[in-house]
């Protein structure tokens, strides 16, 4: 993973290389079309992109129904369920995990 972190074609993290800022991925949306949206952190986001135990809109689905802390129980339940990272390769066994949504 290292060899892949904050380089091109890899995935950039700020808390190393504050530079990494410069990565992101940006658009615009008027408010007025903004009913929902959730904000996840890499580990919250584990559930979908590391661990594939659903895809985006099930996240979603799971995040609006049940709220944010309910998905990262899912996240620390694959955690538990994998602590030699053996299931699902990965740098930390656990990370930490924030998760966020809005609905108008």
């Amino acid at each position: 993973m290292r060899a892949h972190r904050n380089q091109p074609g890899g995935f950039w993290v700020a808390a190393t290389n504050p530079d990494a800022a410069a990565e992101a991925l940006t658009g615009r949306t008027p408010l007025a079309d903004v009913r929902s949206f959730m904000a996840l952190s890499d580990g919250a986001s584990r559930l979908v992109d590391r661990f594939e135990l659903t895809d985006w809109p099930g996240a979603f689905k799971l995040i609006q129904e049940a709220g944010p802390a309910h998905l990262i129980e899912r996240v620390r339940a694959a955690e538990d369920d994998d602590p030699r990272s053996t299931r699902w390769p990965r740098g930390k066994a656990k990370d930490d995990a924030t998760a966020a949504f809005y609905r108008r």
